[in-house]
């Protein structure tokens, strides 16, 4: 079992839909910095999976490698923004590409609705679990949803892949 994580909204407390959607229908936006960005409490979970784990990031390079210092995670891969980013389906085609991952042996985590369409762009086999953060992220039909990631385990238990 493998993990793709998306890094906002997931691990940090920001909510990017309103201008990552804007950038989908407008074109270029700036994204804001999460330089000061609150982390969510639960997000130590993920230290366990670093190894089989892919983060997902809307950021550059500099600012994702930055964020996951921050946290403390070094999880296998890296997906940065490299021009386009969610809602698209060409962070989980690198992801795909670069791991050679079987999208049936990975469990995607979201929290917004962007994430989960991002997936579904890509491949509908993935499966999806959906950490509520406050925003709609079931409107794309998760596979599973909890309340925090210190719920991860079992969902991964009841999902029948650990």
């Amino acid at each position: 079992m493998k993990l793709a994580v998306w890094l906002d909204g997931v691990i940090f407390k920001t909510s990017l839909t309103e201008r990552l959607y804007k950038i989908y229908k407008e074109g270029s936006f700036e994204l804001p910095t999460l330089g000061n960005a609150e982390t969510y409490g639960d997000y130590l979970v993920l230290k366990e999976y670093e190894k089989d784990m892919a983060i997902l990031s809307p950021f550059s390079r500099e600012e994702t490698e930055g964020l996951l210092k921050k946290v403390q995670l070094e999880p296998s891969i890296l997906v940065y923004n490299k021009g386009k980013t969610k809602p698209s389906l060409i962070p989980y085609k690198e992801l795909f590409e670069v791991s050679e991952w079987n999208p049936l042996e990975v469990i995607t985590i979201g929290a917004s609705p962007l994430d989960l369409l991002s997936c579904r762009f890509y491949d509908s086999r993935v499966r999806i679990i959906c950490v509520n953060r406050g925003e709609e992220c079931d409107k794309y039909s998760p596979t599973f949803m909890i309340d925090d990631l210190n719920e991860l385990g079992r969902a991964l238990r009841i999902l029948k892949v650990t």
